[in-house]
């Protein structure tokens, strides 16, 4: 085509040297035959072009569906390979299952276990294909369960450090006062970050008396070597009494005078042995608060007791006013 064009356009150029040899109308009519052809020629080497690339995209396609078509074929062998594992496992199973029936009676029941499994199983390679798809999601939740148990892990580390150092002058004071403990002349108690030492009045005080007697004066030495080391805590030194009003002539007018003396004595004898002045305080509470029933001697001897009450600094008052 490209060869017949080029002729006729020498043959155009010979007419045009000739020159008047050739009619004028004859010339036009080759010019523009020279052009249409031209055109034609134009758009046959764009249509050749647009096929080149159509060409070059196919190949492309192809390559492509190549590759896809080998994936899947690795993705066909795996799962036959699964397939055929599982078939040898379904097969052995039936074996064993054929060999349990002849065993009898006593066989029948771990035969219809094996059966059960056997049906599990022929569920369970239905079901492949879809649990391959969900593994990811599993993965991705056991990971996000894996931190969220690290972080409760290191929350409870926190919080058992935390307890350790609450529990540390709790530890102090039963290791120092065990006898005391064990005679039931003194009763520890930690509940809610509130640490009590409840001191029966028979180890403190002689009856009716505001002084400490050596055996008390003893207890109390011990537990002023571990509240003297507490800076965190408020000390508030808590006197009870029983019911039975104080006989006449005594120095105090009530119950309640005898058990706020009692506790200004121990605040004192605390201070003297190293408690900071500043982290302690004495209330008398008389009869108001009683542990046990005041109509029995037992309950009358439980009731006539001092606590030692340590509380986070900001909370003694709040405490001491609700009567915790």
């Amino acid at each position: 085509m490209r060869e017949s064009m080029l002729g006729i356009g020498c043959l155009i150029a010979a007419l045009a040297v000739l020159g008047g040899c050739v009619p004028q109308k004859k010339y036009d009519a080759a010019l523009t035959a020279n052009d249409l052809l031209t055109a034609d020629r134009d758009q046959i080497q764009a249509a050749l072009d647009a096929l080149g690339v159509e060409l070059e995209n196919a190949e492309s396609m192809a390559a492509a569906e190549k590759a896809r078509a080998d994936t899947f074929e690795a993705l066909v062998g795996q799962l036959k390979e699964h397939e055929e594992a599982l078939r040898s496992r379904l097969a052995t199973l039936q074996e064993q299952v054929s060999d349990m029936s002849a065993r009898g009676s006593r066989e029948r029941e771990k035969k219809a276990a094996l059966e059960k499994m056997l049906s599990e199983l022929q569920e369970s390679a239905s079901e492949a294909e879809r649990q391959a798809a969900d593994a990811a999601d599993r993965i991705a939740n056991l990971e996000d369960e894996a931190a969220r148990l690290a972080r409760e892990k290191a929350e409870l580390e926190a919080e058992k450090a935390e307890l350790e150092q609450k529990t540390s002058e709790y530890d102090a004071l039963v290791d120092g006062l065990q006898a005391e403990i064990e005679a039931g002349q003194i009763t520890i108690t930690e509940l809610q970050g509130k640490l009590t030492v409840g001191m029966s009045n028979a180890i403190l005080f002689d009856s009716g008396s505001t002084q400490v007697v050596a055996e008390g004066v003893e207890a109390l030495t011990k537990v002023a070597g571990v509240l003297a080391g507490v800076t965190d805590r408020s000390i508030s030194v808590e006197g009870h009494t029983d019911n039975v009003p104080v006989r006449s002539g005594a120095s105090y007018k009530d119950n309640w005078g005898l058990s706020a003396l009692r506790a200004s004595t121990v605040v004192t004898l605390l201070v003297e042995q190293g408690v900071d002045p500043l982290n302690v305080a004495a209330v008398g509470f008389g009869e108001h608060r009683p542990v046990a029933d005041n109509e029995t001697a037992e309950g009358k001897a439980a009731n006539r007791r001092t606590d030692i009450v340590l509380v986070p600094r900001l909370e003694r008052l709040e405490a001491i006013g609700e009567g915790e």
